[in-house]
């Protein structure tokens, strides 16, 4: 198959890149940044192409690994110059603003796949992994080809609406309270602190640093590009200023029936009684 990864000189596109390429499949790839994808071109031993048109007209396959918010500008730019029943997937994090515009270039004879493999860069086999599969035409035939370019990895189909909320959870919140605890423990004595550290701080150190390490584009997309995100931020300010008057004044009883009423909707949960556990396995494989 021969494959175009667009924003292949992204973090996500030099894995899809990889991916591909070790799989046997004609790699090409495109990007603003031209120096960094001629270079990784070269290292991979895929094609380089001047531009998006260039990469994507000889496609089985087009991905467009780009920031969510110029996503439908690159879809539609090469849309035209697609060969018919060609394969035009994209894999942003949120999905709601782009099914109309996918819905909109099955009329120019191409197969629209709206994809989100839930697991970063770093992921280095796909075994049991997650990629969500957002229908936008047919489920069924969508999930299958999601299938067939990632075989080894557990394909979800989900709806737009519905996997914008779940990020909002799953993603926007945790990137907001890691960048919160980020910012207060850059301005201590780290060095000490990671002397003295404990499993739980260890884990969460690493959690941090890790989202740290993300483009603050990526991560004010994170933010400002999920409308349900705002929400879920809300209401974790609305938590954490209950929390914070019951420790100023030392209501433990409130703050102790607090914990327990968290501890029982949580224990529905099969996995809650085995997450000390885990924690310590996670460890142990570090």
């Amino acid at each position: 198959m021969n494959i175009a990864v667009i924003g292949g000189a992204g973090r996500m596109g030099r894995w899809l890149v990889r991916y591909f390429s070790s799989r046997g499949h004609k790699v090409i790839i495109s990007d603003i940044k031209m120096n960094e994808a001629r270079t990784l071109a070269k290292e991979a031993g895929v094609e380089f192409a001047e531009n998006n048109i260039e990469a994507a007209k000889t496609g089985d396959l087009i991905i467009v690994s780009t920031p969510i918010q110029v996503t439908p500008k690159v879809i539609h730019k090469i849309v035209p110059y697609l060969r018919k029943g060609a394969i035009v997937a994209e894999i942003s994090s949120l999905k709601t603003h782009l099914v109309k515009d996918l819905t909109q270039i099955a009329k120019s004879n191409v197969r629209p796949l709206s994809i989100h493999p839930l697991f970063g860069p770093g992921t280095r086999k796909i075994t049991r992994r997650k990629i969500a599969v957002i229908p936008i035409l047919n489920a069924e035939a969508e999930k299958k080809i999601a299938k067939e370019l990632f075989p080894e990895a557990e394909i979800i189909v989900i709806d737009a609406e519905k996997h914008d909320k779940a990020m909002a959870l799953t993603l926007s919140l945790p990137h907001f309270m890691n960048i919160v605890f980020a910012a207060i423990i850059s301005e201590e004595d780290l060095k000490n602190l990671k002397k003295l550290e404990g499993p739980t701080f260890k884990l969460q150190l690493t959690l941090a640093e890790s989202i740290m390490t993300e483009d603050s584009a990526l991560q004010a997309s994170i933010q400002f590009n999920n409308e349900y995100a705002f929400h879920y931020l809300n209401k974790f300010l609305a938590k954490a200023k209950i929390l914070e008057k019951w420790i100023a004044n030392k209501e433990e009883e409130k703050f102790n029936t607090f914990c327990n009423n968290v501890q029982n909707l949580l224990s529905k949960d099969v996995d809650f009684t085995k997450s000390y556990e885990n924690m310590y396995r996670i460890l142990e494989r570090s």
